[in-house]
């Protein structure tokens, strides 16, 4: 990134390194690490670490427990499936992390745009004073 303003979390959390395959990108957050190929991935893996470490220290339960289950008098067993109020929360952390790069990215084309007129204006301030004639204050 350019400065310490536009270097978010978010950044720290979703690395991008380049390849000679392409560029890679690492979605690391509470000790967990993982590789991934496509940006949406690491949203995705990222939203996993987050949802799974607030689930965990609020005490919410991320699954259900095991189900036994008599289909055609066999003995069959559900395993811990995710709970609904997981899959929502994963679900809004995502939308959540999406909509703050969005926002970022159209922040860093405004200042983009800033920066460009600014220079425009720097250079033509620069350029009437000094075609100043000598008389005028």
């Amino acid at each position: 990134m350019k400065n310490n303003r536009t270097n978010s979390a978010i950044d720290q959390a979703i690395r991008v390194y380049e390849t000679p395959a392409g560029p890679l990108f690492v979605a690391a957050r509470h000790g967990r690490i993982k590789k991934c190929f496509t940006r949406d991935t690491a949203i995705r893996y990222l939203a996993y670490f987050m949802t799974t470490q607030a689930f965990g220290m609020s005490g919410f339960k991320q699954r259900h427990p095991r189900v036994r289950i008599d289909r055609d008098d066999m003995e069959i067993w559900r395993e811990r499936e995710t709970t609904a109020e997981y899959l929502s929360a994963h679900q809004r952390c995502m939308r959540r992390l999406r909509r703050i790069l969005a926002r970022k990215r159209a922040m860093q084309k405004w200042h983009e745009r800033w920066e460009s007129m600014h220079d425009r204006y720097v250079k033509d301030v620069a350029e009437l004073q000094a075609s100043k004639p000598a008389g005028v204050r």
